[in-house]
This record gives C-alpha cells, structure tokens and sequence, in this order.
C-alpha cells in the first residue's frame, strides 16, 4: 500500500494526510514511517537519484527506491522537485540590526536549516564581558528565538590571547570547536600579531578545534588608507586599492605557513582573489596540511563596479574584486578547490552607510545577502551552468557539516541523519528585491536579479517549516548543535 500525496490541475503542490492504523498495524514487513517524501530528485552524496524519503519522528529512517512499497500516516509527493539536505550557512554575523531570530526566519523560507553564525566578545559588537559568559549568552539568544538550528563559531582578539589556555579548552567542552582570528583591523584591537596567532594555533591544534582567520596584511591596509585619505581620496572607487590584492594573497601564505608549523587546522574564509587561489593551490600541493577555503557570493557575482553604483553600502572586507578574479573564483568553485560557500552577512541599516556615501574609510563594513545565497548559487552556478547541482550541494551541506563537525547529523540525506530538507522547484523563477519580508536590513546588492523561486518545502527535523517562502516554524524551535572536531 501506497499512502500517495497528489498535484492539483493548475500543477501546483499539494499534499494529503492520510491515517490509516489498521493498515499500518497490518503491514508488519513493510517499511512504516510517520511521512514519506516521494518523487522527488534526491541530491546528496554526489549523485541525483530518484528515491522515496521516509522520516519518523526527527530522523530519516528508510532511504527506498521509487518502486518499493511502504506505509506512512503522510504522504508528500514532490515530483518534478529536487531533494536538498537542509542548507548551512557556515558563515554570517548575527550582531548587527538581525539577530539570530530575524536571521532564522529569513533562512527558513529560502531552505537554510543550521546557521553557524561568528559571535564572540567584542565591543564592536556591543558585547564586553568575559568570554565564556558572552559566548553562554549567545547560545541562549539562538535556543530562546531561532526558527532553525544553530552551531557557533568563536571570535578571538589580541585581548583574548593570554586567557586561550584556558578559554579554547572551555568553548571545545561547551560545544564551540571552531575559532576565527583578525590579521587586520589593529585600530580596532583585532589584530593578532604572529607571536599571538602561533600561541593560539599551538592550544586549538592541542585541543583538535580548528581555526579561521580574516586573512588581510592589516599593516599594509593602515598604510594604503592613510596614504589616501591624506591625499583626499575618500571615495569609494579607492576602496578596493587600499586593500590590495597582495595584502590577501600574502596574508593566507603566512596564515598557513603558521598553521602548518603548530600543526593547526585551518579555515579560509571569504576568499576573493585570484593571486589568494594561486596560494591555496600552492599549498594543496604540499602534504600534511589540513586547512579548508570559503568564498561568498558577493565575489562570485559582483566587481568593483558595485561602488560606482551603491557607494560605501557596498563596502565590506576583503572589497569587491575584478572581473577576471570572478572568473577565477568560479573556476575554483566547480573544481572543489573552494570547500564552502557562504554569506558572510554582516549588515548594518542603509542609514549608517549612506551619510559615509563618498567617505568610504568612515563606512561601517559589511552586506546582506544571507537570504541569497542559495537562490543565488542555484541560479547563477546550477542553472546558468557554472558548476553541478551536486557540487552545490557538496558546498552548501556536506562540507560545511563535515568541516565543522555536525555531520553526519547535518548536511547529508542519510538513513539516521536529521530530516533537515529543502525541496525546489527549478522551474520557477522571480527577481530579487531591495529587501527580505522576514529581514529588518533594508538594502540588497542583488536587487532585481533573476534567481530560482523560494523552495516549496523546507523541513527542520522532520518538521514543516516553510512552505514556498511562508515561515511556518516558531522562534525557540531551533536547537544548539554542538560542534565537534571536524569529520571531513
């Protein structure tokens, strides 16, 4: 017995809930669930395969082909859509105007099941307390008001470094495995010296976490603004020379040169450059070094061009690149040499960047685009033919699970891992807007692009909680997901 979902004439999804006990009792030999997901495309472990999903409570609990009978309470037929594990975002901010609550919901309705936002004690973010307590109060902030489920990564500064002994230990044990360093920003007291980036290399590799760095040479991009504000050259078509190609692309040798001395693993993100992957490839030549990379899609889709038009809204760190290094990244993209592929959302309102309009250097930093990311990588890598669905997937899932230890609970569609989906149709289409319903930020790069629709479905743990961009799921309904060390 088939317990069958059904499409309306119009074509349109729908689904029935079917009980039938008796039956279900009756039926001993046959696989039993509480929904079955049928129909689809079902895109994970770099193959599409069409397949018959079965979830009992939390859990994916029968993988079956399309043929294989089995009973269900619930039936979703999702034919002509492909079956995504839940999507992670493994790199935003969720310290400016949206918080974890409004970020969750945004992420829900464009199929982002796990955040793994950078947090941390930093004055900058309006936090000054000790670090333990601060990273607690975080925790706290995702249980108590996120629709989806969340990890954490933990931010270091220069005053952080004499307690690490002590602190990387305690943030491992409370479930936070990842850290992120600063190798610019020493105004701001971000900035780690080497001496202080080795010391912290040595306790995480001690402690099996893994670090990242905002790999820039701080030192070299102090001197390029000085250099132009004292000649008045404050526009934002000066932005992207103070930050140079060079000052990213020497920042990540040192980085992992670094890191391969205290036996640290690593974690590259935002990279933007050309002359960064030329570094990244250099290394991977190398044995016995474990690091991994990240781009956004800022750097995929857009140029400096962007400030011509938008001014200091479009400042963020590192700036917006050359044409010919989206070329390079997107190449490195669909040959894997790019691990993850994340937002980086760090968004301050309009109204704190537009007065900074021609005075970029007093800009705040950062851009929206957590709520485009995947319709983004779906249109413009998938569907315009840049890389495969599966690489995709492998990008936006697998890895950042397997990267930051959440797999295989997160990030895959396996018999025992979360029922974390995130069903689409590729067939629809729409353009972005300025803005996102569930978003309080007020501006995006992206307007007006044309992108796939929102998903149909998006399941959290076996529950629905967005249907075509209508947030069904609840703030508080999001759990903390400990990190471990890395399974990649």
């Amino acid at each position: 017995m088939r317990l069958a979902g059904h499409s309306n004439v119009s074509g349109q999804l729908q689904y029935t809930r079917i009980e039938h006990p008796n039956s279900v009792q009756n039926m001993q030999t046959m696989p039993q669930a509480d929904t079955a997901i049928t129909g689809g495309m079902v895109v994970t472990g770099g193959k599409i395969t069409p397949a018959t999903l079965l979830i009992s409570g939390e859990r994916i609990t029968d993988i079956l082909s399309p043929e294989e009978e089995f009973a269900a309470k619930e039936t979703i037929n999702v034919e002509g859509r492909y079956v995504l594990p839940g999507i992670i975002d493994a790199h935003l901010h969720s310290v400016y105007i949206d918080r974890i609550n409004s970020l969750s919901r945004a992420a829900a309705a464009e199929g982002i099941t796990t955040l793994i936002p950078y947090v941390g004690s930093v004055k900058a973010w309006g936090v000054d307390k000790p670090l333990a307590e601060a990273m607690k109060d975080f925790v706290k902030e995702g249980e108590d008001t996120s629709t989806v489920d969340f990890s954490l990564h933990c931010t270091l500064l220069a005053d952080d470094v004499a307690e690490c002994e002590q602190s990387i230990p305690a943030m491992i044990e409370l479930g936070i495995s990842s850290f992120k360093v600063f190798m610019a920003y020493r105004k701001r007291g971000m900035m780690l010296e080497d001496e202080q980036l080795l010391k912290i290399m040595t306790v995480v590799a001690e402690n099996g976490g893994l670090l990242a760095a905002h790999a820039e040479n701080g030192a070299l991009i102090d001197y390029m603004e000085e250099k132009f504000i004292a000649q008045g050259k404050e526009h934002p078509k000066y932005y992207a020379a103070s930050h140079p190609e060079l000052s990213e692309a020497e920042a990540v040798f040192r980085f992992l040169s670094l890191a391969k001395t205290a036996g640290c693993d690593t974690y590259l993100p935002h990279l933007s450059t050309a002359k960064a992957l030329d570094v990244v490839r250099l290394f991977k030549q190398w044995d016995g070094q474990k690091f991994y990379t990240e781009t956004c899609p800022h750097y995929l889709l857009l140029n400096e061009e962007k400030f011509d038009e938008m001014g200091a809204v479009a400042k963020m760190s590192p700036p917006l690149r050359k044409p010919e290094d989206q070329e390079s990244l997107w190449q490195a993209v669909s040959e894997g040499l790019i691990d993850v592929v994340a937002s980086d959302h760090a968004a301050s309102h309009s109204s704190k960047k537009m007065p900074q309009w021609d005075k970029v250097f007093n800009a705040p930093n950062g851009v929206p685009g957590m709520e485009c990311l995947v319709p983004i990588m779906l249109q413009h890598g998938f569907m315009d033919g840049r890389t495969t669905l599966t690489g995709i997937v492998k990008q936006l899932c697998e890895n950042p699970a397997k990267i930051f230890g959440l797999y295989p609970q997160k990030g895959a569609i396996n018999v025992g891992s979360d029922a974390d989906l995130a069903i689409f149709d590729l067939s629809g289409k729409r353009k972005l807007g300025a803005t996102h319903k569930e978003l309080k930020i007020d501006y995006s790069l992206y307007q007006d692009m044309n992108t796939v629709s929102s998903p149909d479905f998006v399941f959290l743990r076996g529950k629905l909680i967005a249907e075509k961009g209508e947030v069904k799921g609840n703030a508080g309904e999001g759990r903390f997901i400990a990190g471990k060390t890395g399974t990649i």
